[in-house]
């Protein structure tokens, strides 16, 4: 099973990784022991026998040979070799893990656009999921070997529950020498268009969403058996290990230490035991362990993927997704920060912990200077030899503006000197207009309901009454007269808004003037 290291270090400290190298399984020294205990082997045979059983003269040649092997060791480009071999390999193996198929949004679309509590409508969920999750189970028994141990034939995967036996004979019909992968994707399709027919799915955007998800669960599978199918050309993995094996087993002989004393090589120190050269075996051999154990992810290494345990948490998720969890989400309600402060709660352990860094800016804290009351916010001019040009100093005035600070106070107080002038100029306008509102209502109010009073009492002093007294006042024309004293009384009558027109150039005589002043 995959070994599991994250606890262990969740936490930096000097001893962290230290307690890693006690680790035995999937570790560096499983991986390496048997090598290094046949190098060993051989490297204190060669040392035993050139210190006890060969004579001077046979002696200086063994010396000469190391010398010569040692100076050309480097000729094995050992460091780029393992580099770029480990580096390919680690992204084969990061991209297979990506695609290697979880079947979560499989089962939420189909549970969420597959709809109805029916019997029927219950069997077009739980055998859509099905359908797709045989097809992983076939795939992964063709490329993986734990797998393949469980499931040796299709038989079995009737037994297991993936496949019914009607689907094995609908399975078994179709014979050709290819992969019949296929199959439990087309069904599954099948079902989705059918479902759609009868109106469980209640529209095409839902059954596409649904087959959009087997799609993409079907494309990762495919790309599965590809890598499979085409994995990196044999030649390289040859080549590298072909270098680091022909590397230490050069190093058996150039890396004894030499004791005669007139050799030109002669060991400083003789430690019998190659100290350094046992730390490099480990470190390259085990570089090359690292690529070869990562090689092929669905082996039986310590570290190779799950298949078994990915089948079985897919089936059993999938299954109480769209079969248990349909259709039930919990009653709605106020939830516990429903008109409040959003303030969440923690242990009294993590309450205490004040290392959290809130999320914001990396300069959202810096603040002015202290002293510092105005801001002048002008334009961007070009100059010409240190020298800006007049036209643009017109400008420059125009769209200059100086903004107060204000310190801890809200964004929205600080407002500069030009915008505060529009405002005052609406501000006045808007009087203005509701004050023309105002008297136009009270001289209509005055010429409806005095108008009357008015003209009778003008057509008293105009016209006077006959001397014949009341018979002749029917034949006075008063329409016309009525008319006439209505004209001259509203000529002659002097309204207020003469006075405000004056007002008003003499409030934007004074705008002007303080605008300039400022």
């Amino acid at each position: 099973m995959t070994i599991n290291y994250n606890l262990a270090v969740s936490t930096s400290r000097p001893w962290t990784l230290f307690k890693l190298l006690l680790k035995w399984r999937g570790s560096i020294w499983k991986s390496v022991i048997m090598e290094l205990s046949v190098w060993l082997i051989l490297y204190a045979t060669i040392s035993v026998v050139y210190r006890c059983a060969l004579d001077p003269q046979q002696q200086r040649v063994f010396e000469r040979i190391v010398e010569y092997l040692d100076a050309r060791l480097d000729y094995i480009p050992l460091n780029f070799m393992l580099g770029f071999f480990v580096t390919i390999i680690v992204n084969r193996w990061t991209y297979l893990y990506q695609i290697i198929g979880f079947i979560d949004n499989i089962g939420l679309m189909v549970a969420e656009y597959v709809r109805g509590r029916s019997e029927e409508c219950r069997m077009y969920r739980r055998t859509i999921l099905r359908y797709c999750e045989l097809a992983q189970v076939l795939v992964f028994r063709d490329i993986s070997m734990r797998t393949r141990r469980r499931f040796p034939t299709i038989d079995t995967v009737v037994a297991a529950g993936f496949m019914m036996p009607h689907e094995k004979d609908r399975f078994d019909e179709i014979q050709y020498k290819y992969s019949k992968y296929w199959m439990p994707f087309q069904w599954a399709l099948a079902l989705t268009y059918d479902a759609r027919k009868k109106g469980i799915i209640e529209s095409d955007f839902f059954q596409v969403s649904v087959t959009q998800e087997i799609k993409q669960f079907r494309t990762g599978l495919a790309w599965i058996c590809n890598y499979d199918w085409v994995p990196i050309p044999i030649m390289y993995p040859q080549l590298v290990c072909l270098a680091v094996h022909t590397y230490f087993l050069v190093c058996v002989l150039s890396r004894q230490y030499i004791i005669s004393e007139h050799a030109a090589n002669k060991t400083e120190i003789d430690l019998y035991f190659p100290i350094m050269s046992v730390l490099q075996f480990i470190f390259y051999m085990g570089w090359m362990k690292v690529a070869e154990a990562m090689l092929n992810p669905f082996g039986e290494d310590d570290d190779d993927f799950e298949t078994n345990a990915l089948i079985d948490r897919n089936i059993t998720m999938g299954l109480m997704i769209v079969d248990q969890g349909y259709n039930r989400p919990p009653d709605l309600g106020r939830d516990p920060f429903w008109g409040e402060e959003v303030d969440p709660l923690y242990s009294e352990e993590t309450a205490k912990d004040t290392r959290e860094v809130p999320m914001e800016g990396s300069v959202s804290q810096v603040k002015l200077p202290e002293g510092t009351s105005h801001i002048r916010m002008v334009s961007k001019v070009e100059s010409v030899n240190g020298l800006v040009h007049s036209a643009s100093n017109a400008s420059l005035r125009k769209r200059m503006s100086i903004v107060s600070v204000k310190r801890d106070e809200t964004r929205e107080s600080r407002r500069s000197i030009a915008s505060f002038d529009a405002l005052k100029n609406i501000k006045s306008k808007i009087e203005r207009s509701v004050s023309k509102t105002r008297l136009d209502e009270t001289n209509k109010a005055f010429s409806t309901s005095n108008l009357e009073k008015m003209n009778e009492k003008t057509i008293d002093s105009v016209t006077p009454e006959s001397p014949t007294g009341p018979a002749n006042t029917p034949s006075t024309p008063t329409t016309p007269a009525k008319r006439t004293m209505s004209s001259v009384n509203l000529k002659g009558h002097s309204f207020a808004h003469h006075v405000l027109e004056n007002v008003e150039e003499d409030e934007e005589s004074e705008d002007e003037e303080e605008r300039r002043r400022k």
